[in-house]
């Protein structure tokens, strides 16, 4: 700070005084004065001898007095005034200079809140690690007894609970059915969910949709590092139409009840993570055109139900979530 700058604490926010002369003061001088003066030449004057122009003048020359002073009466309310807010604004500033000095002092103590966030993260991100571990870590398979081919054998829970999303899995050229297509991109609630497994492994034996799925995961797992999960989220719901218009081509406002995730936290959490980390906007991408390209067919010959399913899926939520923060239901 300046040595010729004034010290704060002696100009406090709101005390400052106007100098010069109150208003209402010279108001009140000044019509005194007007009415003395008109007293004594109504006194005075002889108006028997006075002709009409003569009276036209007088009475100018009594009323001219009272417009000029209240012209300048304005004049000096509107200078006093300014002088009031000029002092209540440097009240202010100097408020505003003793905060930023206390806040820089305060720079270098964790806040009770950054603390509190930090323990939030923490613990998020052991859950995080826990739910990765039970969905996307890839685990040895128990071997099938070398009598019985493998393809004959029933899927024990066991191998249910150890599927690896790996690269291994077969391709095939069959279709895949619009109820195996939801339960893949829900996956599975836990190790013991055999019908997700099984939809699972079929989605990704599909070259049309591995890559969906593939992408989905990335995503999934990057938002959970984030301590964003889609089961804790609850968009608002949107009708099978605005879904067909989204597959036909139709993008902004005119889908926008598609964006219903409003999470204000997750909105935020996502679109900074999208603007500081390249390889996450890179696969929140790749997995918005992946999503684009298989709800755009599976559309064709879904019907309503089928597309209110799929959109409950985690999937759905997750691509409600990044085509939020993207902008792809307001552009």
């Amino acid at each position: 700070m300046s040595a010729d700058r004034p010290d704060p604490a002696q100009h406090p926010k709101g005390t400052g005084k106007a100098h010069g002369l109150d208003p209402r003061l010279a108001r009140n001088l000044s019509v005194a004065v007007w009415l003395v003066a008109g007293a004594g030449f109504l006194l005075m004057a002889d108006f028997g001898q006075m002709d009409a122009l003569t009276l036209g003048a007088v009475a100018l020359a009594a009323f001219m007095p009272a417009i000029i002073i209240s012209f300048g009466l304005l004049v000096a309310a509107a200078a006093w005034s300014l002088s009031r807010e000029t002092h209540h604004l440097q009240g202010a500033v100097d408020e505003l200079r003793r905060a930023v000095l206390q806040r820089e002092a305060d720079a270098g103590a964790l806040s009770p809140v950054a603390q509190s966030r930090l323990e939030d993260l923490t613990s998020a991100q052991a859950e995080t690690d826990t739910r990765l571990t039970m969905f996307f870590s890839q685990r040895a398979r128990n071997p099938a007894p070398a009598h019985v081919p493998q393809s004959d054998m029933p899927p024990t829970h066991e191998q249910q609970a150890t599927f690896s999303l790996g690269a291994d899995v077969p391709l095939t050229d069959a279709p895949l059915p619009p109820a195996d297509l939801i339960r893949a991109l829900n996956f599975p609630e836990n190790e013991d969910d055999a019908d997700g497994f099984h939809s699972l492994r079929l989605a990704l034996s599909d070259p049309r949709v591995a890559p969906l799925i593939r992408a989905a995961q990335d995503v999934l797992t990057r938002l959970a590092q984030e301590g964003i999960y889609m089961d804790d989220l609850n968009p608002d719901r949107a009708r099978p139409e605005f879904w067909r218009a989204f597959a036909q081509g139709t993008r902004g406002a005119m889908i926008a009840p598609l964006g219903g995730i409003r999470d204000r936290s997750c909105l935020a959490i996502t679109s900074g993570r999208m603007r500081s980390d390249p390889e996450f906007r890179a696969s929140a991408h790749l997995f918005l055109r992946e999503f684009d390209r298989v709800f755009s067919i599976f559309s064709q010959e879904a019907d309503d139900s089928q597309i209110t399913a799929i959109a409950e899926t985690r999937s759905a939520r997750a691509f409600m979530l990044v085509g939020r923060v993207t902008g792809v239901f307001s552009r």
